[in-house]
């Protein structure tokens, strides 16, 4: 059975890096590349062409270093040897590139005309906007350049209301556009998140089930159904490591009407290990727990065809279903059960019937017909046992 798994905190994060260097590497430099040319096509008029392309060429360099520095990492996984310090690395970037765009809007406002200041905040918006959906991978990326960017021209038109008469309003408006950025950051984050460890367990559970395959291509098909049966749905008895009882009300329910349909033989032999509350009382409760699982052992070699399941019932009483054995085989199995057992040779000081363990065990072999309920079998073998055990024990009983 394929258990999912939550990613772990360490593989999520370094694969939120890789996300952001691979998909928001080339977007986020081709916004601020468009955004250079919008802003030298802008000031072109106002400031001297050398500085305007000195200006440009300084933020290509840095730029271009930047996507030279992701390309490496990349290329080398630096996002697995070395996560935090290529974390820190990413948002010292971002943080500088948003404080060139403030500082730029900064320095030069004073000399524009308010219609050409307002078109190159709003350039300045757009980048840090079309950034959210690219770069908001990694939060912390994001809000670097969206706080560098945004709000020291923020708290500059509000240190400087007077100079200009939205600039109160306009400081006001772009603080509250960076509290909805960084709102907005955390919803989108949250999704990217979950769509990486949403693929994360696909990818594992592809894995799992490629082993699994492997694993089982050369067990019979029954078998894999018995084995499957056994780990669904908590079906394993801890002690023992057999079947327990829901599994084993479920296989005598299959069983049956599987016989119904094709006129065939279904055999159950009950198990209690004999005067087992007195091996308890004298060799201690551990002791009996290493019985139960020695004796659970015997039968799991005992049943050796395809679809045959062994259980523990509760406590000391144990199940055999043997699908198709009629009477004379399902003796056979008891029978070698009982030697099986006393080859074991534990020792019983206690016991009245033996100096060893022994076991008593009732037999029924049945071809069900409509009327017959699958929990009538138990108690019949029940009643069965129960002669095995008035007779003096260490028997076998056959209704």
């Amino acid at each position: 059975m394929i258990y999912l798994r939550n990613i772990p905190e360490e593989e999520l994060f370094c694969a939120q890096l890789e996300l952001l260097m691979q998909h928001g590497r080339v977007a986020s430099m081709m916004a601020n590349l468009i955004g250079v040319i919008a802003v030298m096509g802008l000031l072109w008029p106002y400031f001297d062409a050398g500085d305007l392309l000195l200006w440009g060429f300084g933020i290509l360099i840095l730029l271009l270093l930047r996507s030279l520095h992701m390309s490496a990492a990349l290329s080398d996984r630096r996002y697995l040897s070395r996560p935090k310090k290529l974390f820190w690395q990413l948002v010292a970037g971002s943080a500088a590139t948003g404080l060139i765009w403030s500082g730029t809007y900064i320095l030069v406002s004073p000399y524009l005309p308010v219609t050409i200041q307002y078109l190159l905040l709003l350039i300045v918006v757009f980048i840090a906007a079309i950034s959210l959906a690219v770069m908001v991978v990694i939060r912390e990326y994001f809000l670097a350049f969206t706080f560098s960017a945004l709000w020291p021209i923020a708290w500059w038109s509000l240190a400087n209301f007077w100079d200009q008469p939205y600039n109160l309003l306009l400081g006001f408006l772009l603080l509250a556009l960076t509290g909805l950025l960084t709102a907005a950051s955390n919803g989108i984050h949250d999704t990217f998140r979950r769509m990486l460890s949403l693929n994360w367990q696909q990818e594992a559970m592809a894995r799992e089930l490629g082993q699994i395959t492997n694993s089982l291509r050369d067990r019979n098909l029954q078998l894999q159904e018995a084995r499957r049966q056994l780990t669904d749905l908590a079906n394993i008895d801890e002690l023992t490591g057999l079947g327990n009882r829901r599994l084993i009300n479920q296989t005598l329910r299959e069983e049956v009407n599987r016989a119904r349909r094709s006129h065939g033989w279904v055999s159950v032999i009950l198990i209690d290990v004999d005067f087992f509350k007195k091996y308890n009382d004298t060799y201690g409760h551990p002791a009996g727990d290493e019985v139960l699982r020695r004796i659970g052992d015997i039968m799991q070699r005992a049943t050796a065809r395809a679809g045959e399941v062994a259980g523990r019932y509760g406590g000391e009483e144990f199940i055999l279903v043997l699908p198709g054995a009629r009477a004379p085989e399902a003796l056979r199995t008891a029978e070698r059960l009982k030697r099986l057992v006393y080859e074991e040779n534990i020792p019983h000081s206690d016991s009245e019937v033996s100096d060893r363990i022994s076991i008593s065990q009732g037999v029924l072999s049945i071809m069900p017909d409509e009327d017959v309920d699958p929990g009538v079998l138990v108690d019949r073998a029940d009643a069965a046992l129960y002669e095995a055990k008035r007779e003096g024990r260490d028997k076998i009983a056959v209704v």
